[in-house]
């Protein structure tokens, strides 16, 4: 019987279960089939697009205005027809120090301005800034400021650092005659040879023009340019021409105007020297005066009242003598009793 009853189980058919149906979708899809979905999502990745935008023009607007900068290879840079670089200033521990700290780096850390230049031959060929030779022969970039770490690189053979601006030549010079200023290295001569080219090729028609271009004293660059304009043996005389400082200007002037002859004969035979002399000595030699004499110009101090205005100034004439010069003139009494002060000063007896 329970056989019978186990073999009619068998023959019994259970029904099928339902297929699983899929899980639904995420919103965001679901919705994306509808219009107001498509809409929906459309706006939402403009959205992102539209701040992605903005983040970049505000990263960009911290550049605007910057110069390119590239690596250049300074065979194709020359030097500004205005270089106010003397040999000397690629000699010495300061460019050595230079040269050993540039090496050091890999390069120059502080680049240097250069400008591009055209020529007809290369322009022919499509040879440019844009589209360098694969030869290092004729340049393609003239030096606006930076002649030194130029130099540098090149005997290094390393690349030079180098911002890149297209300007003329009155902006070259001022930028040039700026940055130098800055740097503190210029030596008086080198800043008056460079003004004398500028005036002597018509950049500027005269010293006062030249000197509001580059902010500068007007009395400044007139001392610049007396040493500039010294008779080259006169410079000779001086162990190096960077050695001429800017309070010998009037001196040196003053000697070419009285006693040019004298002046000249001096300067040869310091030339002609075999003795190592100081800048100092030189100058005293030129100046026909004995070399223990000071011919270096003190500050001048100035005596105020109590009020703080000014009452007298005590200076140094071209000789090195100490001059007071008083404000306003001085009564019979008050003349006796300078002289008194000034004799206990000098500890010598005052004259009846």
């Amino acid at each position: 019987m329970a056989k019978k009853l186990f073999e009619k189980a068998g023959l019994i058919q259970m029904p099928m279960a339902a297929p699983k149906e899929p899980a639904p979708k995420p919103t965001e899809d679901v919705r994306a089939k509808t219009a107001p979905g498509s809409m929906l999502h459309f706006m939402t990745a403009q959205s992102t697009a539209i701040k992605e935008a903005e983040t970049l023009r505000e990263e960009l607007s911290r550049y605007e205005g910057a110069l390119p900068v590239r690596s250049l290879d300074p065979r194709l840079i020359r030097p500004s027809a205005w270089a106010n670089r003397h040999a000397a200033s690629f000699e010495g521990p300061d460019f050595a120090a230079l040269k050993e700290e540039i090496s050091a780096a890999g390069g120059n850390v502080q680049p240097i301005k250069v400008r591009p230049i055209e020529t007809p031959r290369r322009a022919a060929e499509g040879v440019g800034p844009s589209n360098p030779p694969s030869d290092a022969g004729e340049p393609l970039y003239e030096i606006v400021f930076g002649h030194r770490r130029h130099r540098a690189c090149l005997e290094l053979g390393l690349p030079v650092l180098s911002m890149v601006e297209a300007v003329d030549e009155q902006a070259l010079f001022v930028a040039m005659e700026r940055e130098n200023r800055a740097r503190k290295d210029l030596s008086a001569w080198e800043q008056g040879m460079m003004y004398a080219r500028a005036l002597d090729a018509g950049l500027y028609a005269s010293n006062r023009q030249l000197a509001a271009a580059i902010g500068r004293d007007l009395g400044d660059v007139g001392k610049a340019l007396s040493l500039a304009r010294l008779p080259k043996a006169v410079v000779d005389a001086f162990a190096s021409p960077l050695d001429l400082q800017f309070r010998w200007a009037k001196l040196l002037n003053d000697a070419q105007q009285k006693d040019p002859d004298g002046l000249l004969a001096r300067a040869k035979a310091l030339a002609a020297r075999t003795e190592a002399l100081g800048a100092k000595q030189v100058l005293a030699r030129l100046l026909d005066q004995d070399d223990a004499r000071p011919v270096a110009q003190a500050e001048d101090i100035a005596v105020h009242n109590a009020l703080g205005g000014r009452v007298a100034v005590i200076t140094t004439d071209e000789q090195g003598r100490t001059v007071v010069r008083f404000e306003r003139p001085l009564d019979p009494q008050q003349r006796a009793a300078l002289a008194s002060a000034l004799a206990e000063f000098l500890g010598v007896p005052r004259a009846s």
